[in-house]
């Protein structure tokens, strides 16, 4: 039960504080819960509201006297302080009914949402850290255009002049480029504007072609998936890995301007561009992460390769720039895989795939610790690996809303909306799917709350420790260190000891907590899911006055069944239960991406017209179409449209006349 902090209830808890505590308990429950001191309040309560009623709202019972003299009922200033403080009080996110917010439009324009960006103005800008760094990337990417768009023969510019030698020049050499101070300020400006939006940003095809590939990136003939994925980041040697590479002498300037080629490739539809993207940050994980001697960082601040901004581009921002352009490029591969163009070979397995998102991930959090993205990729993975690995979904649910939640918490103190909102919507998605570890027992009013993360999760926390028996055995014990523990609830304490030994007997016997019987129940907090949502749209509304929301409702998949569920449970009581999906735990299906998002997202980005599709039977506009692979001159949104076109659009006369 609850002290009270005031009435006779709380001098009974206060006289009776040198009792025991079993006295002290019944005292404090007693006079709390006593039926006279209910009706007293009760009626307190009713004459108060109706001498405010007869004041006309202008002043309490107290004070009436006073204050009814000098502040008339109609007048302005006799505002009732009851009202002035609930208008201030803080949202009750759990309270409060569920606020409904429609699906935001997935068609807008990358122009019109930049020009909602630099239309905000200056003091929205100042007070809202992610519209600030919109304003930030944009800014770059116009300094860029201006630089590099447009390459006349006759220019004066030393690095239109540069640029355009470039283009007629068969086989670039890595060292020409990297040699360049202003080509370098041209790659820092597309890695920082790329980085600030988390590839949210269009940008323009100018730009794209004005970033020379050097030759070398076409000549690594494998991604060597495992190998990047297992380098660890603390390895300083450098003689026992050199057959992990093929690219060497990769100095940090060198460095830079592939990561820029990386991203530039990335942008394109081609097959061959995106597979030599997809190797390419593999090789660089692998320079990065075992230090190689002739990758030397401090070469950066000796050579001063820096933005157009004047600011020294380091180390850090070059390890967390590389972790977000992997994992669009690995996450849009493992959505759609790769063509088969001027290429026989297969591409890289979606295990393989999942391991390199998990582990570039893992590099976020280290290089950027501020940022939540690290966190809500890495809860993303959660939610592939019973598809891929065959983890118990129930273990990846709990496993995913425990990242999830540490994901939004980081976003809060970072101010990104993106990760604010999206990331409590999946958060609250797992919890839809039973990844809160409620579960009702087979008798009325009795529930328990288990701990269902994968074992890996709790030994990370210290809830659980490994101790190995004097006969080789390994056995894990419960430290009871972490946040999470086994609540029960149940009508009576008879009842909570019953649940508490069979709760034992689990551990004992080894149970896992995501295993249940036939009659046991998963349940969900439907208060909980509520509250989430609610504080999601919060964010969302910040981003709509810019036109960015739909970049939450295209990265938090869950957004229809949570939806769903505070909708059917809008008219529930406050602590009322919801049941869990059934299954319950993730689906056991891999991400295809959304429908209506598909494509602009899939690759991480926003791009411009240059590089947009139309689907040729229903019309719709994209940006990774798939082509026909006879004619190649066809696009189709999907195979439906492929099927619909070859029959009954007269493509199967056309493709072979082609």
């Amino acid at each position: 039960g609850r002290v009270p902090s005031s009435g006779p209830a709380a001098a009974a808890a206060a006289s009776s504080l040198t009792a025991s505590a079993p006295e002290l308990r019944r005292s404090t429950i007693d006079a709390a819960m006593a039926p006279s001191n209910k009706k007293k309040r009760a009626a307190e309560r009713r004459a108060a509201k109706k001498q405010s009623n007869n004041n006309g709202g202008g002043a309490t019972a107290s004070n009436n006297a006073t204050e009814s003299a000098a502040n008339p009922p109609g007048s302005s200033t006799a505002t009732a302080p009851a009202a002035a403080a609930a208008s201030s009080r803080p949202p009750n996110y759990c309270l409060d009914p569920p606020l409904h917010r429609p699906i935001p439009d997935m068609s807008v324009h990358p122009l019109e949402a930049k020009r909602s960006v630099l239309r905000a103005s200056p003091q929205k800008v100042q007070n809202n850290p992610t519209l600030r760094r919109f304003v930030e990337a944009y800014t770059l990417l116009e300094s860029m255009e201006d630089r590099c768009c447009s390459l006349p023969s006759s220019s004066s510019s030393p690095l239109a002049t540069f640029l355009s030698r470039l283009q007629h020049v068969d086989n670039v050499d890595i060292s020409l480029p990297s040699s360049n101070a202003d080509y370098l300020t041209l790659c820092v400006d597309l890695i920082r504007s790329i980085t600030l939006t988390d590839w949210r940003i269009g940008v323009g095809a100018g730009i794209i072609r004005s970033l020379v590939v050097p030759d070398c990136v076409f000549h690594i003939t494998s991604s060597n998936l495992p190998a990047a994925a297992a380098a660890g980041a603390s390895s300083s040697s450098s003689s026992g890995a050199n057959t992990d590479v093929q690219l060497h002498n990769v100095g940090a300037r060198q460095f830079v301007v592939l990561l820029a080629a990386a991203i530039a490739t990335s942008f394109s539809t081609s097959g061959l561009m995106k597979r030599a993207s997809l190797y390419l940050v593999h090789e660089l994980r692998i320079h990065a992460a075992f230090n190689y001697d002739w990758l030397d960082w401090s070469d950066l601040e000796q050579h001063g390769v820096k933005g157009s901004d004047g600011a020294v581009f380091t180390e850090a921002e070059a390890r967390f720039a590389l972790a977000t352009t992997a994992i669009k490029v690995c996450r849009s591969v493992y959505r759609n895989g790769l063509e088969v163009e001027y290429s026989s070979r297969p591409g890289p397995s979606k295990e393989d795939l999942l391991m390199s998102i998990e582990t570039f991930s893992k590099d976020q959090v280290r290089y950027r610790p501020t940022s939540g993205v690290g966190f809500f990729n890495q809860g993303w993975v959660f939610s592939q690996v019973p598809a891929i690995r065959g983890v118990n979904a129930l273990e990846a649910a709990a496993d995913c809303f425990d990242v999830m939640t540490k994901a939004y918490e980081t976003a809060d103190a970072d101010g990104d909306d993106f990760v604010r909102a999206a990331a409590r919507i999946e958060a609250a998605t797992c919890l839809v799917m039973g990844g809160g570890g409620v579960v009702g027992l087979g008798s009325p009013r009795c529930q328990v709350t288990r701990d269902m993360r994968s074992v890996g999760a709790k030994l990370a926390d210290g809830t659980i420790k490994v101790n190995t028996l004097p006969d080789g055995t390994v056995r894990e014990e419960f430290a009871f260190t972490g946040n999470k523990r086994c609540n029960i609830s149940s009508p009576s304490p008879a009842e909570d000891e019953a649940i508490l030994r069979s709760e034992l007997v689990r551990v004992e016997k080894g149970i896992p907590p995501a295993f249940l019987f036939r009659d046991e129940t998963l349940l969900v907090e439907y208060w909980e899911v509520k509250r989430l949502w609610n504080q999601a749209v919060q964010p969302i509304d910040a981003l709509a006055e810019w036109n960015h929301s739909h970049f939450v409702y295209g990265e938090s998949w869950g957004w229809d069944a949570v939806v769903r569920l505070v909708k059917a449970s809008e008219r529930s009581a406050h602590n009322q239960y919801a049941n869990a999906t059934t299954p319950p735990g993730f689906p056991i299906k891999a991400d295809a991406g959304r429908e209506g998002f598909r494509g602009s997202r899939n690759s991480g980005l926003h791009r411009d017209d240059a590089l947009r599709r139309t689907c040729n039977w229903c019309g719709r506009n994209g940006f990774e179409f798939k082509r026909c692979t006879k004619c190649k001159a066809v696009y189709y949104c999907d195979a439906v449209c492929q099927k619909g076109h070859w029959k009954k659009g007269g493509h199967k006369v056309e493709c072979k006349a082609v």
